[in-house]
């Protein structure tokens, strides 16, 4: 039963408001709105009461009625045009439901029943439409001369746009030329003239078109909407602006204080880095990369800080593109997060400087660069060669500069073999006396030879030679010589580098031993049995 209550009601409640809705009208004289009816009164319905107060208000303005007053009358309020009535309101009429009340109903109703005959009186005044039409005409003008400018000046910087393309920006700026083509800095400049004269033109069209509508009364309400909007719109941007000088001002304070930081952070590791600042248990080697890490996680500490102060942080289109930003990070960043963290041990392990002449798997060269990510080399054949952290790590790395920073020699190792029907004396001494030889071989601590093993048909020896550490770049011309003075010397000494051992019988073969170092000796002195052995 109270279902059927409810339905009933809910029923009767729409069948009122459709009816009140059916018996609403909008008393509109010329294009102006001067109220609304919302009941009928008497036998009337609102739409009769509207055509009733359009004719007598008509009839008014042609009598040369401009005065506008109200009278109270049994809770009815009387609109008079002149000595006349024009139209009743009844408290009907008040829409409650918005906060309306009858004295608002009343003042409403009178300042645009006033505003219609201003109009009317206007319409039909000589001078007011000559007036309007030479200010439409002064404004046709200046808009036309506007619009010139606009597209003078726009040829005039489009002009100078190519100077900069040509002239200024590889002058002036050739570091930003080499990054960015002066071609495409050029067609930035002309789509950002071509964007600005648009809008500068169309703005100064949409004015024009309001003042013109503005200055006749006929067109009066069109134009007045149009300028509506625009101060609206120019409202919430103002707004916002005043609004959100708060949250600029705090995002300035911030930057400026994380980029103050940011500085005393790179003098005092620059500072450490040249050890004019020594901090305990702080190794210079490892002052750059700790202030990469300390400037990020200032300025990631800066950026949470700002965070609130961003306009629309709280909206839910920001916080979805947050969101997916950082889904991207995490799903993207897993192997460079691997790399970092390589780079950040090898630069905390201080295996090697830039500068170091070193061996990473096959590459031997100086290091150029150490960065989070990878390793260049520079190669002895001015090959430059970028290794991934990762790899460095989990590989071996050979540092042949590392002993010169400590104050110790270089010891460069050689290996031959000969055959057993060499008196050892005789090997050590002529490997020895080819170490002495060599001008990058140090003379303490002395060079030594060592048999590595005893091979079936020759031993194999091992020259060891120290050398200046801080001529490490130049191993390669050094161990080419060191294999030129040994080869030279076993050469003069008839004696033969088993390396590889021989198979084959030779029969005058003089590549070993050269007519030319040993004169002395007929070609094919020597020769090699299957096992090994000289004869």
């Amino acid at each position: 039963m109270f279902a059927s209550l409810l339905l009933s009601l809910a029923v009767l409640a729409s069948q009122a408001s459709q009816a009140t809705a059916a018996d609403t009208a909008a008393l509109v004289v010329g294009a102006r709105t001067v109220t609304v009816f919302r009941a009928p009164f008497g036998p009337a319905t609102a739409g009769e009461r509207v055509e009733l107060a359009k004719f007598r208000i008509s009839q008014l303005l042609r009598d040369g009625a401009d005065s506008i007053s109200s009278f109270g009358l049994e809770g009815w309020t009387v609109i008079h045009l002149g000595h006349f009535p024009a139209f009743v309101l009844t408290p009907a009429d008040v829409d409650s439901l918005r906060g309306e009340t009858m004295e608002a109903k009343v003042q409403g109703a009178r300042a645009g029943l006033a505003l219609v005959v201003a109009e009317y009186v206007e319409a039909r005044s000589v001078r007011s439409i000559i007036r309007a039409a030479a200010l439409s005409l002064v404004a046709t003008v200046l808009l036309l001369l506007l619009l010139r400018g606009l597209s003078c000046g726009r040829a005039w910087l489009q002009a100078r746009s190519e100077s900069v393309q040509n002239e200024m920006l590889s002058v002036r700026f050739p570091r930003l030329a080499r990054i960015i083509h002066p071609e495409g800095i050029a067609r930035a400049i002309k789509a950002a003239l071509h964007a600005a004269t648009w809008f500068i033109g169309l703005t100064a069209a949409y004015l024009y078109l309001t003042f013109v509508l503005t200055s006749f009364p006929w067109t009066r309400p069109a134009g007045e909407a149009l300028g509506s909007v625009l101060k609206r719109v120019l409202t919430e941007i103002g707004q916002g602006m005043r609004d959100g000088i708060p949250d600029l001002i705090a995002i300035i304070v911030i930057s400026f204080l994380a980029v103050l930081l940011g500085r005393l952070l790179d003098r005092l590791f620059r500072a450490v880095a040249l050890r004019n600042v020594t901090i305990p248990g702080f190794h210079p080697e490892t002052a750059e990369p700790t202030r990469r890490i300390a400037k990020g996680l200032l300025w990631m500490f800066a950026v949470i800080l700002m965070y609130p102060y961003l306009p629309a942080s709280d909206s839910a289109a920001f916080k979805g593109v947050s969101v997916f930003a950082g889904l991207l990070v995490s799903f993207g960043s897993a192997g460079i997060a691997g790399q970092l963290m390589s780079g950040l041990a090898l630069m905390y392990s201080r295996g090697y400087h830039i500068g170091d002449f070193v061996m990473i798997g096959s590459h031997q060269g100086t290091v150029r660069e150490l960065g989070l990510l990878t390793t260049r080399l520079r190669t002895v054949k001015d090959e430059y060669v970028s290794i991934p952290n990762s790899v460095v790590l989990t590989g071996g790395t050979v540092n042949y500069s590392a002993a010169g920073r400590e104050g110790h020699t270089l010891t460069i190792y050689t290996s031959a073999t000969i055959g057993y029907d060499v008196a050892r004396t005789e090997v050590e001494s002529l490997m020895l006396e080819a170490a002495r030889g060599s001008s990058a071989v140090v003379a303490s601590p002395a060079p030594f030879v060592l048999m590595r093993a005893l091979g079936d048909y020759s031993i194999e020896y091992q020259l060891n030679a120290a050398i200046d550490a801080g001529r490490a770049r130049e191993l390669p011309q050094i161990y080419s010589a060191l294999h030129s003075r040994v080869y030279d010397a076993f050469a003069r000494a008839g004696v033969e580098i088993l390396s590889p051992s021989y198979f084959a019988l030779r029969d005058g073969n003089r590549m070993t031993i050269p007519e030319a170092i040993r004169p002395d000796l007929p070609a094919g002195s020597f020769r090699v049995k299957v096992d090994g052995t000289r004869s």
